[in-house]
Protein backbone atom coordinates (compact mmCIF):
# COMPACT_ATOMS: atom_id res chain seq x y z
CA UNK A 1 0.00 0.00 0.00
CA UNK A 2 1.67 3.61 -1.27
CA UNK A 3 0.32 6.76 -0.44
CA UNK A 4 2.53 10.15 -0.58
CA UNK A 5 3.46 10.13 2.84
CA UNK A 6 4.13 5.85 3.55
CA UNK A 7 4.80 2.90 2.19
CA UNK A 8 3.47 0.23 4.03
CA UNK A 9 3.82 -3.72 3.71
CA UNK A 10 1.75 -6.86 5.12
CA UNK A 11 2.78 -10.45 4.83
CA UNK A 12 0.80 -12.82 3.19
CA UNK A 13 -0.84 -15.30 5.12
CA UNK A 14 -0.11 -18.87 3.52
CA UNK A 15 -3.10 -20.65 2.79
CA UNK A 16 -4.43 -23.22 1.04
CA UNK A 17 -6.20 -22.02 -1.39
CA UNK A 18 -9.27 -23.11 -2.76
CA UNK A 19 -10.82 -20.34 -5.43
CA UNK A 20 -9.33 -17.21 -5.77
CA UNK A 21 -13.05 -15.71 -6.89
CA UNK A 22 -13.81 -12.85 -4.79
CA UNK A 23 -9.94 -12.25 -3.40
CA UNK A 24 -9.28 -8.78 -4.78
CA UNK A 25 -13.66 -7.25 -3.94
CA UNK A 26 -12.76 -8.76 -0.27
CA UNK A 27 -9.52 -6.88 -0.06
CA UNK A 28 -11.04 -3.51 -1.05
CA UNK A 29 -14.33 -3.63 0.77
CA UNK A 30 -12.57 -4.71 4.16
CA UNK A 31 -9.90 -1.88 3.70
CA UNK A 32 -12.54 1.03 2.72
CA UNK A 33 -14.29 -0.19 5.46
CA UNK A 34 -11.53 -0.24 7.83
CA UNK A 35 -10.83 3.48 6.84
CA UNK A 36 -14.85 4.28 7.29
CA UNK A 37 -14.70 2.63 10.76
CA UNK A 38 -11.69 5.45 11.94
CA UNK A 39 -8.55 2.65 11.56
CA UNK A 40 -5.05 3.79 10.10
CA UNK A 41 -4.42 3.10 6.79
CA UNK A 42 -1.87 0.29 8.70
CA UNK A 43 -4.60 -1.30 10.49
CA UNK A 44 -7.03 -1.60 7.32
CA UNK A 45 -4.70 -2.82 5.13
CA UNK A 46 -4.19 -5.40 7.55
CA UNK A 47 -7.80 -6.71 7.57
CA UNK A 48 -7.90 -6.41 4.16
CA UNK A 49 -5.17 -9.41 3.70
CA UNK A 50 -6.32 -11.47 6.52
CA UNK A 51 -9.86 -11.11 4.73
CA UNK A 52 -8.91 -11.68 1.13
CA UNK A 53 -6.46 -14.73 2.53
CA UNK A 54 -9.51 -16.29 4.19
CA UNK A 55 -11.95 -15.82 1.17
CA UNK A 56 -9.06 -17.88 -0.67
CA UNK A 57 -9.76 -20.92 1.33
CA UNK A 58 -13.39 -20.33 0.23
CA UNK A 59 -15.20 -21.84 -2.65
CA UNK A 60 -17.26 -19.29 -4.12
CA UNK A 61 -17.17 -15.15 -4.33
CA UNK A 62 -18.87 -14.77 -0.58
CA UNK A 63 -17.94 -16.87 2.35
CA UNK A 64 -19.66 -16.17 5.52
CA UNK A 65 -16.61 -14.32 7.09
CA UNK A 66 -15.27 -15.70 10.85
CA UNK A 67 -16.43 -13.69 13.30
CA UNK A 68 -12.75 -12.87 14.16
CA UNK A 69 -12.66 -10.90 10.45
CA UNK A 70 -16.02 -8.78 11.30
CA UNK A 71 -14.72 -7.37 14.65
Amino acid sequence: MVNPDNTYFQPTPKVIVADTVGAGDSFTAAFIAGLLRGKSIEESHAIAVRTSAFVCTQHGAMPVLPQNLIN
